[in-house]
């Protein structure tokens, strides 16, 4: 399906309850479903396909978001508990959906445009009408955007190393490390190495293969021992954070990091780590992003990065 450039999208769609219903603002598998579920009554072979276990699954979901009637505090406990919210027909609500295959954003955008208004959204015992499918940032916010289009050959333009890069992850986030005689270990603190390796890794899945790392000389693991000892923590606001499902709940962290790099940044490895901190608004950072988690974005890319010369005198 993927190209020779590679599109990524990320989309947001803004939703209108048909009725009132009611939702578990946490439960990121009802989001996976309706997803998929959309996909399906556009094409129901691409549908199974990326239902198939095992298989590669270019795009991410996160949680359903517009609860402003609840406190943060009632929000986080009705994610924690497992808890129904009512939803009303007069109020909004958005949910955010990236695609890393132009097949996959062309089925699902041309389904929307050819059938407007008949879309249904299913999110647990709720139904949603798209009332606007949002493909690029807004004139008038200011912020950075969750929405955007770029590509695989568009973000692998070698520049330096820029000195900090500060992340932002807004669902729980955690990190596969394998399974033990015990269960699955999975960390749940963000270190450059692990951030950056997982980034490499999902590029590596998704790219084309032009642009994969190993055609140019570089692995995910190589990358992630230059992180491990030329990039560093300069400071953090982190909490954990739980997010259930109906088979098991699952731990991670939420809120901002910011890495600064010591090493030089006209180095082979420094040269990827723009591009895949870039990549990250599209594929999602960790474990299970299928299911609302991982999902950040780098807030500080820097068009045009600073000679190398001028970094490295900050650095010394």
């Amino acid at each position: 399906m993927m190209n020779e450039r590679g599109e990524l999208f990320s989309l947001q769609l803004r939703l209108h309850p048909r009725e009132p219903g009611y939702v578990t603002p946490g439960a990121g598998n009802q989001v996976q479903a309706a997803f998929l579920d959309m996909v399906r009554q556009g094409d129901p072979t691409l549908a199974d396909w990326l239902h198939t276990p095992n298989q590669r699954r270019p795009y991410t979901v996160g949680l359903l978001q517009g609860f402003n009637h609840l406190t943060p505090a009632q929000l986080e406990e009705a994610r924690t508990k497992q808890q129904e919210v009512p939803v009303q027909p007069e109020q909004t609500y958005w949910l955010r959906i990236t695609m890393l295959d132009a097949t996959i954003f062309g089925t699902f955008v041309r389904y929307l445009i050819t059938n407007p208004g008949a879309v249904t959204v299913r999110i647990g015992h709720a139904h949603f009408a798209i009332s606007r499918l949002l493909s690029t940032p807004e004139p008038h916010v200011s912020t950075q955007p969750w929405v955007g289009y770029t590509s695989f050959a568009d973000l692998h333009t070698p520049r330096p190393a820029q000195k900090h890069y500060h992340f932002e992850f807004v669902t729980p986030t955690a990190f596969s490390k394998g399974q033990k005689q015990w269960g699955k270990l999975l960390h749940i603190f963000p270190e450059p190495a692990t951030v950056f390796e997982s980034l490499a890794r999902q590029w590596d899945l998704f790219a084309p293969v032009s642009l994969r790392m190993e055609a140019y000389g570089m692995t995910p693991r190589l990358l992630a021992s230059w992180c491990e000892e030329q990039i560093i923590v300069a400071r953090y606001a982190l909490e954990t954070s739980y997010l259930p499902s109906s088979k098991f709940g699952q731990a991670g962290f939420q809120g901002t990091i910011t890495y600064e790099v010591k090493g030089m940044p006209t180095a082979p490895e420094a040269q990827w780590i723009t591009p895949l901190a870039r990549f990250a608004l599209f594929s999602g950072i960790g474990y299970k992003t299928t299911m609302g988690m991982g999902q950040a974005r780098c807030t500080n890319i820097i068009e045009h990065a600073m000679p190398a010369q001028i970094t490295q005198e900050e650095s010394a």
